[in-house]
């Protein structure tokens, strides 16, 4: 009886060991290539690329943007819109393939929607531009939007974008399909661009990201909390600050023009010492540049058209007037309202909106220039 019970035991317990023995190697079995998923592609495309006699309005034609690569984008004249759609999917009429439906109006401000029921409504930002987040459904005595996907009849996610702060501007409506993930409508939204798409973008010093490292983007400075020592400053830092090493102190430094644009201040000013102020026009929509610290006898003038790249001065001396007494330094911001507004800090995360994080900006393209 004995031995039939440890025979029993060894058994079982053997196949247990054999059972262990092979969920390891199915668990660290390399797929074979047949179980391989092939990576997603994409390619960047504008309704300006339309062939002629079906091409979009000139308001479309600014625009480009990134789409999965087997899909395609045509032009709905009766609605001069822009329908980008899959091929591969069974329907008959390439209208109901749609993926992404994009239409456009000029005016002062967002829609105004009245043939829908609004189901959410949420402000938000694309690219450093204002947004609001719509959640919609078609009335139910309305009838079916004609010229348009039949999802655009159903409860669907619309963004309708501000392309510039003048007014009136043209504001863009991206409607999804339903089936559409939130991650791809999320991606598409990251790769549009509202204007051309090979601008040259300049670094506005040398060593521009290695030198942030004390005060960046949008950090919250006290004089007790200040990584720079002594300091007099509170509040959110409007943009970066990029600084020198200990050998380049005693050098001159050039500061470059980052895009090709039109100097609109050139001044002395109170916390910077010398400064000047570029508008640029990027992606169809102004931004004012703000360089301050530069030494005031090598600050461009004002109405100075420049080139990406081009000089327009040099950073101050260390703690002379010529940087109000501030270490040697650049200050670089972003600002993306008009007027231009040249304050260094401001006083809540509400007004931060109107400044862009300067970083992100040079990043978002990768089209820089060292």
């Amino acid at each position: 009886m004995k031995i039939a019970v440890i025979s029993i035991v060894i058994v079982v317990v053997a196949g247990l060991a054999f059972w262990y023995w092979q969920s390891q190697q199915v668990e660290t079995q390399t797929p074979g290539p047949e179980f391989a998923q092939q990576a997603k592609t994409y390619k960047r495309v504008s309704p300006a690329d339309i062939p002629a006699g079906t091409s979009a309005p000139k308001e479309m034609t600014f625009l480009s943007f990134e789409i999965p690569s087997e899909w395609q984008i045509e032009y709905i004249p009766q609605t001069k819109a822009i329908n980008i759609y899959n091929p591969d999917l069974p329907d008959e009429d390439v209208l109901e393939k749609s993926q992404i439906f994009i239409r456009y109006f000029n005016a002062n401000d967002f829609l105004t929607l009245t043939t829908v029921n609004i189901l959410e409504r949420t402000q938000t930002s694309v690219n450093g531009r204002p947004a609001v987040n719509y959640v919609i459904e078609k009335k139910s005595h309305i009838a079916p939007f004609p010229n348009q996907p039949y999802w655009r009849s159903e409860k669907h996610h619309v963004l309708d974008i501000r392309s510039t702060a003048d007014n009136p501007t043209t504001f863009y409506v991206f409607a999804k399909r339903p089936d559409v993930s939130d991650a791809e409508f999320e991606r598409f939204l990251n790769s549009v661009r509202f204007g051309p798409t090979q601008i040259n973008l300049y670094y506005p010093i040398k060593d521009f990201l290695a030198g942030i490292t004390k005060k960046t983007f949008g950090i919250y400075i006290t004089p007790e909390t200040s990584p720079v020592q002594p300091d007099k400053f509170r509040g959110y830092h409007t943009g970066v600050d990029v600084e020198v090493s200990q050998a380049d102190l005693s050098k001159e430094i050039p500061v470059f023009s980052m895009a090709d644009g039109k100097v609109i201040e050139s001044k002395e000013a109170s916390g910077y010492g010398g400064l000047v102020v570029i508008e640029h026009i990027i992606d169809n929509q102004k931004v004012f540049a703000i360089y301050g610290h530069l030494d005031p006898a090598s600050l461009a003038r004002v109405g100075l058209v420049v080139k990406a790249g081009q000089q327009i001065g040099f950073l101050g001396d260390d703690k002379s007037q010529e940087t109000d007494f501030a270490r040697k330094h650049l200050h670089f911001g972003l600002y993306r309202s008009n007027p231009a507004d040249i304050r260094g800090y401001v006083q809540s995360k509400n007004e931060l909106s109107s400044w862009l994080d300067p970083v992100s900006f040079f990043k978002q393209d990768k089209r820089y220039t060292e």
